[in-house]
């Protein structure tokens, strides 16, 4: 099996994902979007069993930039037609998949969501919360654009500030609004280059390192049931 990483920025890697696919047995390739000297891989869509689209500083609600993100879009479309492909978005990936599939992609209208929080499992029988006894997940936030839920889709976490912060559509296709991926290097990272967009907001920035590791065990939990389904 082939999984693809889409990085929109270098910082915003794939974190605790990339060694659980590797655990189940998959190849994995980059695609750097952010460099834009390079093209997407032709029929990406047919050449990978699991595409990962990750975070960024792009923004899909900017008119400006719906020329960058109609390749991206078209793999969403694009997988939605085929039966046995997986998609995963994370923060900005997420963004996307809501647009592609119809829905409205645009910014909150309480600010920046950032650091960490709480969120509510809304369906704790979807099988991708399998082995998980809680109530809620512990979540990191990065992001300012928010989405609706897509027609079709399933809502499955909430959080107080912004409710839609993850969805699934045809158990294939999962869109984080939140991150649960970063590990703790990635945070510490993150704190530095994001600095500018985390002064805006008031988000959780404390006991950072324990909160990344009780974040790691739900969320690997949560990504070995999204690769096993």
């Amino acid at each position: 099996m082939r999984a693809v990483f889409i990085r929109f920025i270098d910082c915003e890697g794939p974190g605790i994902l990339e060694p659980l696919l590797r655990e189940a047995g998959y190849r994995v390739s980059y695609q750097n979007a952010y460099d834009r000297r390079i093209h997407l891989m032709p029929e990406i869509h047919l050449n990978f069993d699991l595409i990962v689209m990750l975070g960024g500083p792009q923004s899909v609600a900017d008119p400006n930039e719906q020329e960058f993100f109609k390749p991206y879009y078209d793999i969403v479309k694009n997988l939605v037609a085929l039966p046995n492909k997986k998609l995963i978005g994370i923060c900005l990936g997420s963004q996307i998949i809501a647009k592609a599939l119809g829905a409205n992609v645009r910014p909150g209208t309480k600010g920046p969501e950032t650091g960490f929080s709480d969120l509510q499992i809304l369906k704790p029988e979807h099988p991708i919360f399998s082995g998980i006894q809680k109530e809620s997940v512990l979540a990191f936030h990065l992001h300012e654009d928010i989405f609706d839920i897509p027609v079709g889709a399933e809502h499955l976490l909430a959080s107080d500030f912004y409710a839609n912060q993850m969805f699934a559509y045809k158990n294939r296709i999962f869109a984080f609004q939140t991150h649960l991926e970063p590990t703790l290097e990635m945070l510490n990272v993150w704190q530095s280059v994001h600095k500018d967009f985390i002064a805006k907001g008031n988000g959780d920035f404390s006991e950072i390192a324990n909160k990344q590791k009780v974040m790691a065990e739900t969320a690997k939990t949560i990504f070995r049931n999204i690769i096993k389904l």
